[in-house]
């Protein structure tokens, strides 16, 4: 080996104890120091490799239950509620620019009430756009 090389291996080997080092310090439990703290000083070596007394588990007292003769009420169950049509249409049809979606909706499992009930429209303006071919071929 050349001098360069061997000094090449030096400074990578000071390197990863440098980097060894700092992960090791990253891990050690915190200490509360008085005095000024360096992380060279002999007693810092010493006490690392003493083992730090073992915590004691913390353990919380629970109360005890006791059964009360109060006859408490149970919450009624909520009643599932259907959400209302943004709008109510008056006129009693269907806008052309949504036949398409009539027929999407019955065909992928809404009954025809259920759609009517939708639209507001009665199920009879269903069965007719549903019976009605999708596109007639006329632009006029």
């Amino acid at each position: 080996m050349t001098e360069r090389q061997s000094a090449d291996d030096r400074n990578d080997r000071e390197k990863i104890n440098r980097a060894r080092q700092a992960a090791e310090d990253l891990f050690k439990p915190a200490r509360q120091a008085a005095g000024a703290h360096s992380p060279t000083s002999a007693t810092d070596a010493a006490s690392s490799a003493e083992q730090p007394p073992r915590r004691q588990p913390r353990i919380f007292a629970i109360p005890a239950v006791v059964p009360t003769h109060a006859k408490v009420e149970t919450p009624a169950e909520p009643k599932p509620t259907r959400p209302r049509a943004a709008a109510r249409r008056k006129t009693g049809t269907v806008p052309s620019s949504q036949l398409g979606r009539v027929r999407a909706l019955t065909s992928y499992g809404m009954t025809r009430a259920q759609v009517a009930e939708l639209y507001g429209v009665s199920v009879d303006e269903i069965e007719r756009i549903i019976k009605r071919p999708a596109y007639s071929g006329n632009s006029r």
